[in-house]
C-alpha cells in the first residue's frame, strides 16, 4: 500500500512538473500601424463556434514593436487583433516568433472594418519554408487556385479516372502520410477530404470510412472541424432510416431523454463511434434550436446541458456549454450584458442606471449615414414616448473626441450619448460589427429583441404594440373604405 501511495505521488509529481515546464510561446515583431496602442490575442472557444477568447494582450511601443507570450501546449490558432481588424497566425508549443504585422490603415478605423475586407497580414521573418505557417499558406493559396479552376466540373460528377488525375495533381504537388497525425498533414487531407465531399456528396459511407472512421478526433485542427461540420450539415434534422423526425420529435419535445436520444443516434452506421455520435449530437441541437417552431428551444438547452455535466469527454462538456452561451447570448428574455461607458463629460454611466424603463440602445458613428438618418426619427420617437423609453446612443467611432464634437454640433438629439472607450470586451458583447444597429431592453433589463427593428424601417411601430395607449392611431376614414 505504502508503495502505490508513492508511486502516485511519483506520478503525480512528473504530471505537475511537464505541464508547468511548457514555456510559453513567445511572439515579437513590428506592428507600425499599432504604435502606442494595444494588440489584443485570442483563441477560438472550439473550432465549431469559432468565438473569440481573450488570451492575452501587449502594449505596442512608440516604434511600433511589441512582445508577447501566449501559453499552450498544443498547435493552435491564434486570432491577432487591432480594434476590430484581425490576423491569423498558427503556434507550436515553446516556439518563438519574429513577425511583421501590416494592414490598411483606412480601415483600421472602422468597426465594421472585417465587414469590408480589412484584416491584419502576418508574415513570420526570416521565411522558413519548413515552419508550419509557410507550408499551410503555400497549400492554401494552391488549394484556393485549384478550386478555382475545377470546382465547377467536380460538381458535374465528372468520371472518377479524370477525378482521381485531378485529385493527384493537388497529391502529388503535396504528398503526405495519410497516416501521420502532425498539424500539417491532417490540415492538408482534410482539405483534399473536402473536395472529395463535393464529389462524392451522395456516398456518405464511403467519405466516413475514408475521412472519420478513425480513433484521433483532431479538436484543434481548423480543417478537420470544418469538414466535420460540412459532413454533418443538417444531418440530424434531415433525418435517416434509423434516426426518423418522430425519435428526435419524441425525445427533444416530449421525453426530454438524453441517452435514450444518443443511442437513437448510435444505430446508425456513422455514428457508431461515440465520440462522432456525441459531436454530431451537440451540433445537431444547435442547428435545431433555430427551429422553435418545430422543438423546444428551452428542452435543446437542457440537453445540452446535461452533456456539459455527464458527457465521458471533457472536450465535449466543454463545447456543450459554450453552445449554450452561444445560442443564449443576447436573445430575447435574457439580461442585457452590463457595461459601464462614459459620456461626453466624462462621467461613468452603467447600463443599470436604465433600469425602470425601455431602453433602446442605438449604436453609431460618424461614417455611418444611415446611422445619423436614423436618429431623426429617434427623435420624433423620444419626444412621444419620453416618459416609458429612454434612448442611449453609443459611439463606436475608435477617437473619443468625436463624441463631443459631435452632440456638439447635433443639439437637436437631447438624450445620452456615451462612447464606447475603446472597450472592444464590449463590442464583442453586444456583437457590434456592422452598423446600424440598434438593440430593444425592457424596464428589467431584459432583452426584448436583438437586433431591434431600425428606427426607419418598424421600430415605431413595434413600440405602439408595447405602449398602445401613449400614442392614439389615425381614425380610418370609413368613406374611403
Amino acid at each position: 500500500m505504502y508503495f502505490k501511495k508513492l508511486l502516485f505521488l511519483f506520478i503525480f509529481f512528473v504530471q505537475y512538473v511537464f505541464v508547468f515546464a511548457v514555456k510559453p510561446v513567445v511572439i515579437e515583431g513590428q506592428a507600425s500601424f499599432a504604435q502606442k496602442n494595444q494588440l489584443r490575442f485570442y483563441f477560438y472557444n472550439d473550432l465549431s463556434l469559432k468565438e473569440k477568447v481573450l488570451c492575452a494582450s501587449t502594449n505596442v511601443d512608440s516604434e511600433g514593436h511589441f512582445r508577447v507570450e501566449i501559453p499552450t501546449n498544443e498547435t493552435v490558432l491564434l486570432i491577432i487583433a487591432f480594434n476590430t481588424t484581425y490576423g491569423y497566425i498558427l503556434i507550436e508549443p515553446e516556439k518563438r516568433y519574429q513577425v511583421e504585422l501590416s494592414a490598411d490603415e483606412n480601415l483600421l478605423k472602422r468597426i465594421d472594418a472585417e465587414l469590408l475586407g480589412g484584416m491584419i497580414e502576418t508574415r513570420i521573418v526570416p521565411v522558413d519554408t519548413a515552419e508550419l505557417n509557410y507550408k499551410v499558406n503555400r497549400f492554401d493559396k494552391y488549394f484556393s487556385y485549384f478550386l478555382y479552376l475545377y470546382s465547377s466540373y467536380i460538381y458535374q460528377n465528372i468520371p472518377i479516372p479524370t477525378y482521381d488525375s485531378l485529385i493527384g495533381l493537388l497529391t502529388e504537388k503535396f504528398p503526405i502520410d495519410s497516416a501521420s497525425i502532425d498539424y500539417y498533414s491532417v490540415y492538408v487531407k482534410y482539405r483534399i477530404a473536402e473536395i472529395d465531399l463535393l464529389y462524392y456528396h451522395k456516398n456518405k459511407d464511403k467519405l466516413y470510412s475514408k475521412y472519420l472512421d478513425s480513433p484521433h478526433i483532431f479538436y484543434n485542427n481548423i480543417a478537420y472541424m470544418d469538414f466535420f461540420d460540412s459532413f454533418f450539415e443538417g444531418y440530424l434534422y434531415t433525418g435517416t432510416r434509423k434516426i426518423p423526425h418522430k425519435i428526435l420529435y419524441d425525445n427533444i419535445n416530449l421525453n426530454r431523454n438524453y441517452y435514450k436520444l444518443l443511442d437513437e443516434m448510435g444505430k446508425e452506421s456513422v455514428l457508431v463511434n461515440e465520440k462522432i455520435r456525441e459531436l454530431v449530437f451537440i451540433k445537431g441541437l444547435g442547428e435545431l434550436y433555430e427551429l422553435d417552431f418545430e422543438f423546444s428551444q428551452n428542452n435543446i438547452l437542457y440537453l445540452l446541458f446535461q452533456m456539459s455535466k455527464e458527457s465521458k469527454f471533457e472536450e465535449h462538456r466543454k463545447m456543450s456549454a459554450n453552445l449554450i452561451k452561444y445560442l443564449t447570448k443576447l436573445k430575447p428574455e435574457t439580461k442585457a450584458p452590463d457595461f459601464v461607458l462614459k459620456d461626453i463629460y466624462n462621467s461613468s454611466v452603467s447600463i443599470g442606471s436604465f433600469e425602470g424603463r425601455y431602453l433602446y440602445i442605438h449604436f453609431f458613428s460618424t461614417y455611418c449615414e444611415d446611422c445619423i438618418r436614423e436618429m431623426l426619427v429617434l427623435k420624433s420617437i423620444q419626444e412621444k414616448y419620453k416618459d416609458s423609453l429612454q434612448i442611449v446612443s453609443i459611439m463606436v467611432d475608435f477617437e473619443q473626441a468625436n463624441l463631443y464634437h459631435f452632440v456638439n454640433s447635433h443639439k437637436e438629439f437631447d438624450w445620452t450619448f456615451l462612447h464606447f472607450g475603446g472597450n472592444f470586451s464590449f463590442i464583442d458583447a453586444y456583437k457590434v460589427y456592422g452598423l446600424p444597429l440598434g438593440l430593444l431592453i425592457n424596464s428589467q433589463g431584459n432583452i426584448v429583441s436583438y437586433p431591434a427593428k431600425s428606427p426607419t424601417q418598424g421600430l415605431r411601430r413595434q413600440i405602439f404594440a408595447i405602449f398602445p395607449m401613449v400614442e392614439t392611431p389615425p381614425l380610418l376614414d370609413k368613406n374611403r373604405y
